[in-house]
Order: structure tokens, then C-alpha cells, then sequence
């Protein structure tokens, strides 16, 4: 488990954090998947907070400086840095989920994109959300197979997700 914020600098300097497999399966926290599938689970700040984080990282790939309060406010949440305060707990959230890590005091590696949901993430989906995982699941999969992407060709690797303790 990485180290979490416990009060909040003025401002936070975020970084990229490369992940080959998040960077080749994952999806751009702006993406309908996230919203549809992730948002539950990470609650909309957290969501919100992600999605400024894939803006800035368009226009400046490389990391840039990120006022918190102005931030917070700019996604509807008060700008108090306490150790209890909504943003900080999104910010927070973050880093639990494993989207980012606190590197230091004043410094943020986040992932440009969001890995799919595991199996135990997506067994704690409501029904709904379940089948309509399930129904998406099955669509990339025909889309893949579709394009020559079954498991008897080349091509991008298949993401399969396996419940705990499966051989």
C-alpha cells in the first residue's frame, strides 16, 4: 500500500506513471467504460479528479503543477486541505485504487489510463452493471475475433479475467 496525503500543499506536482499493461488495455479516464463501470467504485470526485488529471497530461505529457484548491473547487468541492476533506479523500481515493502514487510530499505519479476492472471488482457490481460488463465484454471479444484477432492469430493480447484462486 503507497503512502497517502494526510494535509494537502498548496499545489500538487503531477507525473506520469507508466504501466505497459495499463497503457495498452486501459482506458482513458474520460472514457465511457470508466463511467459506466468505474465510477461506482471510485465515486464521481475521485472520477472528476482523474479526468483533470488526462487533461493536463494533453497538454503537458511530460507532468505539470496542479493548484488544489482551485482544482477542488473547479469540481464542486470545497478547497479545506484537512486530512478529512472531501478532495483530499479523492485525491486520496486515487491512490488507493492504484490510479496513482504519492512520491514524496508534494508529488503525484498517475496513470494516463484505467485499467479494466478486476473480477472481484466487477463481482461487486450491482446485477445490472454485471451484465451490461458481461455484454461489453462479449462485444470486444467479438470485435477482436472479428478483426483477425482470435487466438490463432497475431495481435493485441487478450484481457481475460479470471476469478481468485482459478487455475
Amino acid at each position: 500500500m503507497y503512502p497517502l496525503l494526510c494535509f494537502a500543499p498548496d499545489v500538487l506536482h503531477i507525473r506520469p506513471w507508466p504501466d505497459e499493461i495499463a497503457d495498452k488495455l486501459g482506458f482513458d479516464p474520460r472514457s465511457s467504460y470508466v463511467e459506466d463501470f468505474w465510477l461506482g467504485i471510485l465515486g464521481p470526485s475521485t472520477v472528476w479528479l482523474l479526468r483533470r488529471f488526462a487533461a493536463g497530461f494533453d497538454y503537458c505529457p511530460g507532468g505539470f503543477d496542479l493548484d488544489l484548491a482551485e482544482t477542488a473547487r473547479s469540481i464542486g468541492l470545497s478547497d479545506r486541505s484537512g486530512r478529512h476533506s472531501p478532495f483530499l479523500r479523492a485525491v486520496n481515493r486515487t491512490v488507493q485504487f492504484g490510479m496513482a502514487k504519492l512520491i514524496g510530499s508534494e508529488d503525484l505519479a498517475v496513470r494516463r489510463r484505467v485499467p479494466p476492472l478486476t473480477y472481484r471488482q466487477v463481482s461487486r457490481l450491482s446485477p445490472a452493471l454485471q451484465e451490461r460488463h458481461a455484454a461489453w465484454q462479449a462485444q470486444q471479444q467479438a470485435m477482436a475475433a472479428e478483426a483477425g484477432h482470435g487466438s490463432t492469430t497475431a495481435g493485441p493480447p487478450r484481457l481475460e479475467v479470471v476469478p481468485a484462486g482459478a487455475d
